[in-house]
């Protein structure tokens, strides 16, 4: 059944999907920050990879924190 949690849990395991991309298997299809070619700053290919780079960076902490507590929650609340 569609719930609130159930939803913002889905939206937490997509962020920590996102956020565990290696920088060795992006930059084998070619999605990295450190790519010899140059790119075009308008294009879709790299606002996706300065979100998936700034994503990991920034978000560390707080996936980290916010795993913490949905895994508290869940323990207690089953």
């Amino acid at each position: 059944m569609f719930s609130l949690f159930g939803f913002l849990k889905s939206l937490l395991l997509f962020t920590n999907a996102l956020a565990i991309l290696n920088e060795r298997f992006l930059n084998k299809i070619g999605w990295s920050v450190r790519n010899d070619q140059p790119m075009d700053y308008d294009s879709f290919k790299y606002k996706c990879v300065t979100l998936l780079y700034n994503l990991r960076f920034f978000f560390r902490l707080p996936l980290v924190c916010f795993n913490s507590i949905v895994i508290v929650f869940l323990l207690i609340f089953g």
